[in-house]
């Protein structure tokens, strides 16, 4: 059904298009993550994983979809798993920090104000909450992602940011030292590379529906506010595709952290390939 039915069969099962599934398949053949086994092929071992990560299912829905035994579902899911982890450090990773020339052109009046350091508006903002864990990530105007997973809660922004670009391992995508920047909520400081909203300046899109922008630092963060809508709209998109984001089931924590950072690495994929999906259209 998924490689020879139609293509709405597809995007109801596992959120994606033919298209999609069957070149994510054959990036996993040609980089030789995995393999075809004697029962179960790397089509069929990938359809698993993403029906599992779309519907938030258990294996006992899975055994009954795809006919296979509870161990089977549950040596393949991990098996995907693990390869989505070495698939995530070329994909989640913000697309570049050059000119883009094919940037939407409803960004223009947000391009003047940003002029000196407009490619790309990245914003640093918390991704999702599983259980009392919180993942923390990067998301460019082009909604590519990085994103890192894996702390608790009750921690401050700014400390998560400190020890995510104290570690070279997290590969994290500085910006150059050229005039290009984060945008950052006003949790973090001012500092090389990031730049806050201005404090005690009205900031909140509601706050200007009113009084129109009056002074430049105003008209500053009334541009940066507009950008959370990139953030509002990747997190939502990443939620309607897969809803296990909302709700995971119980299970170990480092499962937990490695399916937030599968879901991210499967959306970019989709994205930097140029794929057609109706999520990027309805969320664009």
């Amino acid at each position: 059904e998924l490689l020879r039915g139609s293509d709405r069969q597809c995007i109801e099962l596992i959120r994606m298009s033919r298209e999609a599934y069957v070149r994510l398949c054959m990036q996993c053949r040609q980089e030789l993550w995995l393999h075809d086994s004697k029962h179960v092929s790397v089509e069929e071992k990938m359809a698993m994983f993403l029906t599992i990560i779309r519907h938030n299912e258990r294996y006992a829905f899975i055994k009954r979809k795809f006919q296979h035994s509870s161990q089977t579902i549950h040596k393949y899911f991990h098996k995907v798993l693990a390869v989505m982890m070495t698939f995530a450090r070329e994909m989640t990773v913000p697309s570049t920090f050059d000119p883009d020339p094919d940037s939407p052109g409803a960004h223009k009046s947000l391009r003047r104000i940003f002029k000196v350091f407009y490619y790309p508006i990245l914003y640093m903002f918390y991704i999702i909450k599983v259980r009392i864990r919180y993942m923390y990530g990067a998301v460019d105007i082009n909604i590519n992602s990085f994103v890192y997973a894996g702390w608790e809660g009750v921690a401050h922004d700014s400390r998560v940011l400190t020890e995510v670009l104290a570690e070279p391992s997290n590969n994290f995508p500085f910006p150059p030292p050229t005039g290009k920047y984060y945008l950052c909520d006003a949790a973090y400081t001012n500092t090389r590379g990031f730049m806050a909203p201005y404090r005690n300046v009205r900031y909140w899109l509601g706050d200007f529906r009113r009084k129109r922008v009056m002074t430049k630092e105003e008209k500053f963060n009334h541009a940066h506010t507009k950008l959370r809508n990139v953030i509002k709209h990747t997190y939502g998109m990443l939620k309607a595709r897969f809803p296990i984001l909302d709700k995971m089931a119980r299970c170990p924590f480092n499962v937990q952290r490695n399916v937030v950072i599968a879901c991210f690495t499967v959306n970019n994929f989709i994205r930097k390939e140029k794929i057609n999906d109706e999520l990027f259209v309805q969320y664009e």
